[in-house]
């Protein structure tokens, strides 16, 4: 199947490692051309050298307004233009509880919504104007470790973003969705850590999905690929679960 990403043109925040580098290389792949960002220069620096000609990416701290809002547009402008956003970036629960709410709020929601608005210009003058914002199954989980509420929480919040602005947007030319990962193993990932810290949670994490395995990020950016282009024209407002069964639920 042509996916129709030939000579598009893609941010992906969070891009230099795990899912959001695999998006980058499957939407090279398919043809586009990427910005990426992430917190790190280096990790940003080897991301962009692995990738090649068609990537460029800068450090970014996306919790900073002005900062980010600035980077955005100088990815815009590198590109040539803006045809899919990919909000990616996610925090990393690991400061105490008042910070944790503060620090979700601003990284895996504030961060797609200012990314958003950023883009909608550019989105709005493109053919196949396209946002995936990257969710999780934990938005539909209520029996969350403390430390891991905030991030649940957020990630339900971007579901629902994604939706009302699907409905705004599509005037625009542009569709909006949301693709929720379950359990995704990758090395130096945090189930990579789990696996070393915590072996017996991690092999009972092998048996939530009904697959029997954790996921991959080539799955996930498989999917977000197809979603995000022209074969996917008419998906617009929805939440795809990637969890390999893991939450025992109709996903209506």
């Amino acid at each position: 199947m042509d996916l129709g990403l030939d000579g598009k043109r893609a941010i992906i925040t969070g891009g230099s490692r795990g899912i959001g580098l695999e998006i980058a290389r499957t939407l090279i792949a398919e043809g586009s051309s990427v910005a990426i960002c992430a917190r790190g220069a280096s990790g940003v620096e080897e991301a962009v050298a692995e990738l090649g000609d068609r990537a460029w990416g800068s450090a970014v701290d996306v919790s900073n307004p002005d900062e980010y809002t600035e980077w955005m547009g100088h990815a815009i402008d590198h590109l040539g233009g803006l045809d899919i956003f990919i909000g990616n970036v996610a925090f990393t629960p690991d400061a105490d509880a008042e910070t944790r709410w503060k620090a979700a709020f601003d990284v895996d929601l504030m961060h797609c919504v200012r990314g958003c608005t950023a883009a909608r210009s550019a989105l709005a003058d493109s053919d196949w104007g396209s946002i995936v914002l990257i969710s999780s199954v934990s938005n539909a989980m209520t029996e969350l470790p403390e430390e891991e509420r905030a991030y649940g929480a957020m990630k339900a919040a971007l579901v629902s973003y994604a939706g009302q602005l699907a409905q705004e947007l599509a005037a625009e030319g542009t569709r909006v969705n949301s693709v929720s990962p379950g359990p995704v193993f990758f090395e130096g990932g945090v189930w990579d850590q789990i696996r070393t810290a915590e072996p017996e949670f991690y092999e009972f994490a092998l048996t939530l999905p009904a697959l029997g395995r954790l996921g991959t990020p080539e799955e996930v950016a498989r999917t977000v690929a197809f979603v995000a282009s022209p074969a996917s024209s008419f998906t617009t407002g929805s939440n795809i679960r990637l969890d390999g069964g893991t939450l025992k639920t109709v996903n209506l």
